[in-house]
Order: C-alpha cells, then sequence, then structure tokens
C-alpha cells in the first residue's frame, strides 16, 4: 500500500472505532413500521435525551428488496471465512465497506453515490478533505473515511482500474494491488477490523470483465492467507452484491478457487466464534477447530485413569505430542493413585502444560466432570497461566447428555470468575468442525446466559447481545429490521436502548417521568389537547411532591407516536429552563466581577467545555447557547480510594468517577460562600454531602447547578427545597427501594454550604426566619438539629458538584472489563451497560 494514500487515514479511523459506538438493536416488522413513519421524532428524541445518532434498516423494505441472503461460506484459514452474500452495501452490517472509488474520491454515482446518499454528506466531505490535504489516491491503492451514519464503521475507498485505459496484464496487477492493499489494512490490529465487505472492484462503470474480476479478487485473497498465520482481529470477509449476476460470478469463482461449501451448511448460519466476557478478567470462548491445535498456555486431555490412549481427541493431542508424552502417560497409567488432573508438559504442542483428566467408571460422571474443571481452573491460577482450552468434556467417552455438559462446564467457569475475579484468564472451549450439534448446544448454552443475565421479554425487541463500541449481531437475528445507534459515549447508549426498549414494550400505556412537566405552559398543553385528537390517545398529567408525570393510553401504534412527540417538546423544555438558570449564572458572575468574564471555549478535537478568563466585557450573549462545564474521570486519590471503600460497605459498587469543573457556577457558589460567612457568625458551615440524580439530569447539574427538580423523588417532611444526605447508607437504603439491581445509579458528591440551620417542616418552601418576625432567614433546614443527617437549601448556588459517582447494586456488574477502560473528558459522558456480559458473534453491527 502506498504510502501517499494509505498512512494519513489510518489514524482517524482508528480513531473513530475507538471514540464511537454502533450498536444494532433488532425490532420486529410491525414495529420498524411504526418506527419508520416516525423517524424523524426518533432521531431527534435520540439526538436531545442522550446524543446518539440513529437510522433505521430493515432487510425486507415492504416488499421492494430481498433480506441478506448468503449463498455460499467456507473456512478460508484458520480463523477467518470467506463468505459471498446477496446485499445492499449500504446496508451490510460489518465493521468495514470497501467502495469502489475514483482517483478523487468524488462520490457521484453507483455504489459510492449510494454509499454518501444512506451514509450522510460527511462522507464525501471528510474524502474532499483527504485530497487536499494528500492529492489524488492512485489507482490500485486505498483511502479511509468514517462511516456517516452506515451501519459500518469505516468506508475503505478502493481505486480500481479502468480497463479501457491500459492493457489487460496491467489491469490485472492494479486489481490484485487493490485487493491487498485492503487486506493489509483490515489484517493490522490497531483498526480493531473484524469484518470486511468487498465488492466486485472495477467491474461495473471502471468496465472489467466481471467473470474476471470476481476470479482474480478470490485468487488474490486466497493467495495472501495462504500459509499465514491468523493477523489482527480479522474473522469474515463478505464478498457483496445487491445484483444476481455478480453475486452467481462471485459464487462460481468461490467454488472454482475453494470447491463446493464443506460441513458448514446454510441452515445452521453459525459463526466460528463466540465470546463471552465475565467479570473483570475472564473470558470465555467457543472455538471450532482443533484442540491438538490450540497456541493457549494450557490444553485439556481427557482419557480413563488405566488409558489415556483411547478416545479421539486423545490419540489427536498424543499424536501431536510425541512419543515423550505418550511415555509420561504410560507412568501415570502404572500409578495406583487416583488424581482427577493431571499435568504434564506440552512437549511438542504449542502449549506449555497439559491437563489430563482421569475419568474414573466408579464416579458419578456428572461429578466427574464437574471436580474436573475445578480443578483445572484452579490449576490456572498459576501467575504463568493466561489462557486454556477445553475439548467439549464429557460428551464423548462419558457420553454425557451434550446439554447436560455444557451446562457444568459454564457453570464452574461462572463460579471460577466470582470467587477469582482479579485473574485474567481466557477459556476456550474447542469444538470439532464436524461435531455441529455440540456446537449448537455449547452456543445455545452460552446465549441462554446471556439471556438470564439480560431479560429481554417484550413483544418489540429481540434480545441484544453487545459489546462497547462494537455491538455484535446474532445470526438467528439475520433478517430483523432495526435501529442503528451510534454514539460517543457507552452509557448513553445504554440509557438510549433502554430508553427505546420501554417505550416498545409499551402495550396499551406508557408513563413519562420528568420533572420540567411543572413547567409546560399554554403552549405545551394545547399540543397535548391536540394529541389526543390528532393521535387517538389520551393523556392524563399526575403532579406528586417531587414528582411530575404524563400518562399516555392508546394503541401501540398511536402510543409510540404520541410518546415521541411529548418526549421531544419536554427536551426543548428543559434547554429552555437550562439555558435560563445558565444565563442567571453568567449575570451573576458577571456581577461578581465586571471585569473578568469566563468565556467557554469548545475543543472540536476532544468535544471538552473548558472556561478561560478574559479582560473582554459583553460577551454573555455570545455564551448563552454554550455548555460551561467540564467533565471528565479522575484517578482515584487516597481520598476518593476511601470514599469508594465508603460507597462499597453500603452494597453500591463504584464503576466509575467523574469530576466536576464549572467556573461559572463555582463563581456564583463562591460569592455566595463569602456572603454567607459575612453574615453568619459561625460561618457558611461547608460540608460534602450526596445526592442521587437521574441520568437525565446530570448534565443539567454539572451545567446549571442542583434544583430540586433534577433530584430523585424525596420525602418532603423537611420542606420543599434540594434534598442532600451526608450518609451514603441512607441513601443506599432508599436505592434498594426503588431502583432494581442491573440499573446504574449516579450520586454527586456536592460542597453544601450548610450556614444557618433550623429544623424543617413540610410547608417550607423558603428557610423559616431566623426568629419569629426577623426578616432574615436560615440558610437551610435539617432533619434533626442535634444531629443532622438531611440537609434541605433552597438556593441551587448553595452547593456546587465536585464529583459524580456511577455506582451499581451488582456486584458482578461492575467488575465488567468495559469500567477497566479510559473515557476521554467531556460534556455528557457517562458509560454504562446494561449487563455485566458481552456475547460477541462473528459479524459486527
Amino acid at each position: 500500500m502506498g504510502s501517499g494514500a494509505a498512512a494519513p487515514t489510518e489514524r482517524p479511523a482508528h480513531d473513530s472505532l475507538e471514540g464511537h459506538c454502533r450498536w444494532k438493536i433488532p425490532i420486529k416488522h410491525n414495529v420498524f413500521e411504526i418506527l419508520k413513519s416516525n423517524e424523524s421524532q426518533l432521531c431527534e428524541v435520540l439526538q436531545n435525551k442522550f446524543g446518539c445518532i440513529s437510522t433505521l434498516t430493515c432487510p425486507t423494505l415492504a416488499g421492494s428488496s430481498s433480506p441478506a441472503q448468503r449463498v455460499f461460506i467456507r473456512t478460508l484459514s484458520p480463523g477467518i471465512e470467506l463468505s459471498v452474500w446477496k446485499d445492499d452495501l449500504t446496508r451490510h452490517v460489518v465493521d468495514a465497506v470497501v467502495n469502489a472509488a475514483n482517483e478523487d474520491l468524488l462520490h457521484g454515482g453507483g455504489l459510492a453515490g449510494s454509499l454518501v446518499k444512506n451514509g450522510g454528506f460527511e462522507i464525501q466531505e471528510e474524502s474532499n478533505r483527504h485530497i487536499a490535504t494528500y492529492g489524488k489516491v492512485p489507482v490500485g491503492e486505498i483511502a479511509v473515511t468514517r462511516a456517516g451514519r452506515l451501519p459500518c464503521h469505516l468506508i475503505i475507498h478502493a481505486v480500481g482500474p479502468r480497463w479501457t485505459d491500459m492493457d489487460s496484464q496491467t489491469a490485472i496487477e492494479l486489481l490484485k494491488c487493490a485487493i491487498r492493499n485492503i487486506l493489509d489494512y483490515v489484517t493490522k490490529s490497531e483498526t480493531r477490523i473484524k469484518t470486511v465487505a468487498i465488492p466486485a472492484l472495477s467491474s461495473g462503470i471502471f468496465l472489467f470483465p466481471l467473470g474476471l474480476c470476481t476470479h482474480i479478487i478470490l485468487e488474490t485473497i486466497c493467495l495472501y492467507f495462504q500459509d499465514k498465520q491468523m493477523i489482527g482481529n480479522l474473522r469474515e470477509i463478505h464478498l457483496v452484491s445487491n445484483e444476481d449476476t455478480t453475486v452467481e460470478s462471485f459464487k462460481f469463482a468461490s467454488e472454482s478457487i475453494l470447491g463446493k461449501e464443506s460441513w458448514k451448511s446454510p441452515e445452521t448460519n453459525l459463526s466460528s466464534n463466540v465470546t463471552l466476557h465475565i467479570g473483570q478478567g475472564l473470558t470465555l470462548q467457543i472455538v471450532q477447530g482443533c484442540i491438538e491445535m490450540q497456541t493457549t498456555n494450557v490444553i485439556v486431555n481427557s482419557g480413563y485413569m488405566q488409558d489415556f490412549k483411547s478416545g479421539q481427541v486423545s490419540q489427536s493431542i498424543l499424536k501431536r505430542a510425541g512419543l515423550e508424552m505418550e511415555m509420561e502417560l504410560n507412568k501415570v497409567s502404572l500409578s495406583s493413585d487416583y488424581q482427577v488432573v493431571r499435568v504434564t508438559k506440552g512437549f511438542k504442542l504449542s502449549c506449555q502444560y497439559v491437563f489430563h483428566v482421569a475419568w474414573h467408571s466408579k464416579t458419578q460422571k456428572h461429578k466427574t466432570l464437574k471436580n474436573a474443571m475445578k480443578s483445572c481452573l484452579e490449576q490456572c491460577l498459576r501467575p504463568d497461566i493466561k489462557s486454556i482450552a477445553f475439548p467439549a468434556l464429557g460428551t464423548g467417552m462419558m457420553d454425557l447428555e451434550k446439554s447436560t455438559a455444557a451446562q457444568i462446564m459454564f457453570e464452574e467457569v461462572f463460579a471460577f470468575a466470582k470467587e477469582h475475579k482479579e485473574k485474567t484468564l481466557t477459556v476456550k472451549i474447542v469444538i470439532f468442525p464436524l461435531d455441529v450439534e455440540i456446537y449448537k448446544v455449547f452456543c445455545a448454552e452460552m446465549t441462554k446466559r446471556f439471556n438470564e443475565l439480560n431479560p429481554s421479554s417484550n413483544s418489540g425487541v429481540l434480545a441484544l447481545p453487545w459489546t462497547r463500541g462494537e455491538h455484535r449481531r446474532s445470526s438467528f437475528e439475520d433478517g430483523s429490521p432495526a435501529i442503528n445507534l451510534m454514539g460517543a459515549k457507552v452509557g448513553e447508549m445504554c440509557e438510549a436502548k433502554e430508553w427505546i426498549e420501554r417505550l416498545l414494550t409499551s402495550r396499551d400505556q406508557h408513563t413519562i417521568k420528568n420533572n420540567h412537566i411543572l413547567y409546560l405552559g399554554i403552549k405545551e398543553h394545547s399540543v397535548l389537547s391536540q394529541l389526543q385528537t390528532s393521535s387517538n390517545v389520551s393523556i392524563s398529567e399526575t403532579l406528586s411532591p417531587g414528582t411530575a408525570t404524563l400518562e399516555i393510553k392508546g394503541a401501540q401504534a398511536d402510543l409510540i407516536e404520541a410518546a415521541m412527540k411529548i418526549e421531544c417538546m419536554l427536551c426543548a423544555v428543559q434547554e429552555e429552563v437550562a439555558g435560563k438558570r445558565e444565563k442567571s449564572l453568567w449575570n451573576m458572575s458577571d456581577t461578581a466581577d465586571s471585569t473578568v468574564d469566563i468565556v467557554p471555549v469548545i475543543s472540536e478535537d476532544t468535544d471538552k467545555v473548558t472556561g478561560q478568563g478574559t479582560n473582554q466585557p459583553g460577551k454573555l450573549d455570545e455564551m448563552e447557547e454554550s455548555y460551561t462545564f467540564q467533565r471528565y474521570p479522575v484517578s482515584l486519590t487516597q481520598e476518593l480510594q476511601d470514599r469508594k471503600k465508603q460507597f462499597e460497605k453500603c452494597g453500591l459498587w463504584v464503576v466509575k468517577v467523574e469530576q466536576i469543573d464549572n467556573k461559572v457556577l463555582l463563581a456564583a457558589f463562591q460569592e455566595k460562600k463569602r456572603m454567607m460567612e459575612e453574615r453568619t457568625p459561625s460561618g457558611s458551615g461547608s460540608q460534602r454531602l450526596f445526592q442521587q440524580v437521574p441520568h437525565q439530569f446530570c448534565n443539567a447539574v454539572c451545567r446549571v447547578g442542583f434544583h430540586r427538580l433534577y433530584s430523585t423523588s424525596y420525602d418532603p417532611v423537611c420542606g420543599a427545597g434540594i434534598h442532600f444526605t451526608k450518609s451514603l447508607k441512607t441513601l443506599a437504603d432508599k436505592v434498594r427501594k426503588t431502583s432494581s439491581t442491573d440499573k446504574l445509579i449516579y450520586v454527586f458528591e456536592a460542597e453544601v454550604l450548610k450556614g444557618s440551620f433550623c429544623q424543617g417542616n413540610f410547608s417550607n418552601i423558603i428557610p423559616p426566619p431566623l426568629s419569629p418576625g426577623a426578616l432574615d432567614v436560615h440558610d437551610s433546614v435539617v432533619d434533626n438539629v442535634s444531629s443532622p443527617e438531611t440537609i434541605v437549601v433552597f438556593s441551587g448556588t448553595q452547593a456546587m458538584p465536585r464529583y459524580l459517582w456511577t455506582c451499581t447494586q451488582d456486584w458482578m456488574f461492575s467488575q465488567h472489563q468495559m469500567w477497566l477502560q479510559g473515557y476521554s473528558s467531556g460534556p455528557g459522558m457517562v458509560s454504562s451497560m446494561q449487563s455485566w456480559v458481552m456475547v460477541s458473534n462473528g459479524s459486527s453491527v
């Protein structure tokens, strides 16, 4: 690959994969039709409420197009699969799609035009920037851009040869060069590409003969991987076209070079590698392959105590390990001492050790397998062991039911992960390729384990296996319509997915809980009234202390339409309220210091928002639409470590801590503190306190400070102010009563100015006077004057958010490996997952 084309695009392409999450949420066809007619509202809600971009895709759009259809599949080399598909490349779900581009990257027609039309003009804009910076892309070379709204992550723009512009041999060599450059890029480990879709490059308007084109593409791919060890992350190559003649040509070339399809039939349609990440450090994989060929630290063998040479697995291992292992096992056979697992060196195998499981005819099969798994895994606690490969133990000579063997093996792996959470270990269960039924059973057990932890029993949403940054589709969901969701932060994606699922599972009624309902005016209530007629729904409003809800009732289609319109309206109201509060803060800071304004500066590179001092007055109008805060993960100091232990002692497992910087809010807080210290002999009474806030208001608190609208519901016994607690135990007890264990909990740690206080009362809407008839009032009220635990203030400037603690009640969830990965700083950065497990199949979504 030429340096001029590839080098400048690899870095931004990699950044794109790292920095954005793309998930596919499968939905049913009737739900797709409902959402399609309201797509603009769906996009608006997901953008405004969660900062996510969405598109709807359906393989069966009202009969106008066909489902994605795979017509050929074959293992190309160990770990890499090649397949031929009839599908629209603009909808095909892979990590990277190859575009048939011209030297100028002008995507005007054909495949290139369709990609821009469906993915957005930003694809063309990024291509233009590439050309402006590096010049034309030579024939045979590639350039890489992001994919806009397409379901893939990246587009690899490959410039193929024009058949009529050169002699045939030169054209052939340049086509080969383009394919090799594509493969060079997708096999680099830093690109993180697992699946790529390649069209019949140059066969369209470049007039390369179709049969010759597809044959050269197949031949080049096969030669590239011939005798080559699996490199990078690439697992699947899809040859894709939506034209029958091209699909047939790809299939004919594939069968000519690779032969007819092997053991894997279209009916199974299973990926060759399924991965489940458990807890903090354990990865479980189901792999199709030969146990003796594995390169793990440990390979597990099995046989009867007196005869380790019987059985297909044992024979395969001994044959490859050589005579030395056979001699070692002969010594074991002579021993009368029974051990469920014996350890030998790997000898000529690629592993360091072999764990030999000894079956005993006098022991129950289930118990033997359970003990064998437990013993093998405990042996892996040695620091030099990072990976182990099991065959499907018990399904051979022991003749256990396949489902029983899978269940026991999974149970022991999960138990080990829970007990030894600090151990980093990859556990492979290796299924021989011809044992399709065993593979199906183990995959089913994997799916069952995931679904038990992440149930999806509803009419609108199918079960969703997923992972950070690259959601993986299940082969059982091929052909389903879907919502393609893209966002910068995992947490926002999780909240968006939860909102989607809750909306789509609403049968006859849906409840919207948002305290900004209190701010609905005549205009908004008029909209609600019109919705009841136009959407044929009934809408009722309920107001109670600390809570405001709208309940919508109607048929599913009408209900979804009305709910999305109301959510859009509430987003606008929330922004209007926050904007007014922000303007008030700017006025306060401007009054406090008329010579220095704090001007937010938005960095395009990091999405960070920071404050800088300037001597230029009159910036207020320019800043009204700007965010003024910075919210970013921090490493734990000793003080934060101690605080984390306090959370965990109360049953709240911390997954992330973020620091809040807001110079405008801080200026208002410090001015309030100064005034209180001047007025109150005892000072401001500054304390570190806590408040739980729903996810939808976390950014609002960071932006404009605390408000009673933004907190979770509270007992108004002390009054209608802003409630804080100094007891994490009390907060945790409340969480246990009101939140399910799989929810993320957001707790702000704030510096609160308690000042002068008195006993609170449910009737307090402002602090009581210092004494009967006095004009001056207290600064706060408390639940117990002698030993305050709940402190209520009535001014948002009396509390400064310092840290945001993201927690969960589920310890296993908190150990998910995603929490170990860093997140770049910026506004609106909460990261979460719905489940502490991840399932990934071979094709990314």
